[in-house]
């Protein structure tokens, strides 16, 4: 084993450029498919997030007052799916509505506090959270007549749901078509440094060497491509993890809050790492199946 890995550490120092022109092949391909992942993981963490915190907004008719406020609320938290209600009057909405979006600020300042409907924001228990109970919560609180409109977002959060969903077959087909491309080029770049040691190789079997001593360079220095890929992949991803995609928490606050974006998880980080070895590996174990195969 120390004279493949020896022999490995040799065919590297003489190309040297090959050996590099392959790792950044490995390195390219993972970016892509960690990029992707990165986005995917991200938006459905938001996306989890919105299912979970199942929230139902509920606006009063403009006739209705103080009294019929705090009475509707009374009655709602009472009932068995709700969690939590809480009044936000006109006053409220207007002040939240200027912190969030200075920019509408003098428009709601011209109309007055009164030109916001006054709603409950209720939040339902754990088990009361899916689709037909809440859709059955909202058609009954519609159904009382005291709200102009009820609002919950189950819409929303469905279409982004299958958004995700279609993103991750597009996500495993687009895997596989740049895993393919990386396999192709990193063979093709293996190829090279296989004919330009093909007296070598066929000394070596002229001498009685078995396949596994005359493939082990090989082999070994394909893992090597794939671990620095991997490495130099994962590094590139921080980078962009760190610079770009931090950043959208700042300029998307409504969107995300305040939770922050992740990085990939500790599976994804460690399927990447396997991939680019795989994608180091199996190439070159092809194109050294394929010479001795042509040797007599």
């Amino acid at each position: 084993m120390i004279g493949v890995v020896r022999r490995a550490a040799r065919g590297i120092r003489e190309h040297l450029y090959l050996f590099f022109v392959a790792t950044g092949v490995v390195a390219a391909a993972l970016v892509l498919l960690g990029t992707f992942a990165l986005v995917v993981v991200n938006l459905q963490g938001l996306v989890a997030g919105w299912q979970q915190d199942v929230h139902v907004s509920a606006y009063f008719q403009p006739s209705l007052g103080v009294e019929d406020w705090a009475e509707a609320k009374s009655a709602i938290a009472g009932r068995v799916e709700v969690d939590a209600v809480s009044l936000v009057s006109p006053e409220e909405a207007a002040a939240w509505m200027t912190e969030r979006m200075p920019e509408v600020s003098e428009v709601v300042g011209e109309l007055g506090p009164s030109a916001l409907p006054a709603s409950l924001e209720i939040t339902l228990r754990a088990e009361h959270r899916g689709a037909e109970a809440v859709d059955a919560f909202a058609e009954s609180l519609s159904a009382s007549g005291r709200f102009a409109e009820v609002d919950y977002g189950r819409e929303w959060v469905g279409r982004a749901g299958s958004f995700l969903e279609l993103l991750g077959m597009l996500g495993v087909a687009l895997g596989v078509i740049i895993a393919v491309a990386a396999l192709f080029l990193v063979g093709n770049t293996i190829n090279l440094v296989v004919l330009a040691r093909r007296d070598e190789l066929e000394i070596l079997r002229l001498v009685g060497a078995t396949d596994g001593y005359i493939l082990g360079p090989f082999v070994v220095e394909g893992v090597a491509q794939g671990l620095l890929g991997a490495l130099a992949a994962l590094g590139c991803l921080q980078a962009v993890h760190r610079g770009l995609l931090v950043q959208l928490d700042d300029i998307l606050p409504l969107a995300f809050g305040a939770e922050s974006l992740h990085f990939l998880p500790a599976g994804l980080v460690l399927a990447l790492g396997l991939g680019g070895v795989l994608i180091g590996a199996l190439p070159a174990w092809v194109a050294g199946r394929r010479f001795l195969a042509r040797l007599p």
